[in-house]
């Protein structure tokens, strides 16, 4: 097969360490710049210690570790409708997760990651970022994917987002669904590269996904469009690949999660539906 045309000139830009091996494994080789936004979680200090050692660890030479510093906004959210802005989603104190929710930092660091970012991505013709429903629904991945969106058009680079999601994030993707194109050709995993960075990460202990998470053999990226898919380009929902999950995740509450929080969420997210009709 040959290149598809994303691996011209492309950057890859992901919020943490380990998003860029989950969410764009097939093009980590093809990409000539692979940024990774975030290091310090001030609630996590191991984490962040650990960060550090992954990031020297990194295979690839094109790793671009920016290291700032988490918000903490984790599944502050009110999802499954979340309240869209200019930087991101609203993140709601009442269902702050971590010791170190800062919604003031993630509100000012939209336009500190774009300045940063605008430097990065010079010179790409091509720029995979994260989905705007943040793939399983990560306030800080969706503010990567806004951030990056907001510097397409003045950069003049084509920007393509990963076609993964999870059922809590299935109704922000599907209110975006119209804002992109079809898929590219599913493009195949290298498992052997996916392996060895995962290895790092768990090593480190870094690694925040399942740890027995089998990649999926292949994966496509679609073309963002700000004002909408072309007419007869538009994605469908059979083009979004869903995340592998277990067989038991969505039966079991989040160790964070109780009766009271969880009506305060759906409460917000009934109230921001009636908002965005």
């Amino acid at each position: 097969m040959t290149d598809p045309v994303l691996f011209d000139r492309l950057a890859i830009v992901m919020a943490h360490p380990d998003d860029e091996v989950l969410w764009a494994g097939s093009a980590l080789r093809a990409a000539e710049k692979i940024v990774v936004v975030y290091g310090e979680l001030p609630c996590a200090r191991e984490l962040t210690e650990g960060r550090k050692a992954a990031m020297a660890a990194f295979p690839l030479p094109t790793l671009d570790w920016l290291g700032m510093v988490e918000s903490g906004v984790f599944d502050s959210a009110s999802w499954p409708t979340p309240l869209e802005t200019e930087y991101g989603v609203f993140p709601h104190r009442a269902l702050r997760v971590l010791d170190s929710f800062d919604p003031d930092r993630y509100r000012h660091q939209f336009g500190e990651l774009r300045t940063v970012l605008r430097d990065r991505l010079a010179g790409m013709r091509n720029v995979i970022a994260h989905g705007p429903w943040g793939e399983y629904g990560h306030e800080d991945h969706i503010q990567v994917f806004r951030v990056v969106a907001s510097l397409a058009e003045e950069m003049g680079f084509r920007l393509w987002v990963p076609g993964y999601v999870a059922p809590k994030a299935e109704a922000l993707m599907q209110r975006n669904l119209r804002f992109l194109g079809r898929p590219t050709v599913p493009l195949p995993i290298d498992p052997v590269l996916a392996d060895e960075i995962a290895q790092i990460y768990k090593r480190t202990k870094t690694w925040t996904w399942f740890d027995d998470y089998v990649w999926p053999d292949a994966e496509q990226f679609l073309p963002w469009y700000p004002q909408g898919a072309p007419e007869g380009q538009a994605a469908v929902v059979k083009d979004i690949q869903r995340i592998r999950l277990p067989a038991d995740f969505e039966a079991n509450p989040r160790p964070w999660e109780n009766r009271r929080r969880r009506w305060v969420r759906l409460a917000l997210s009934w109230l921001n539906a009636r908002k965005a009709g």
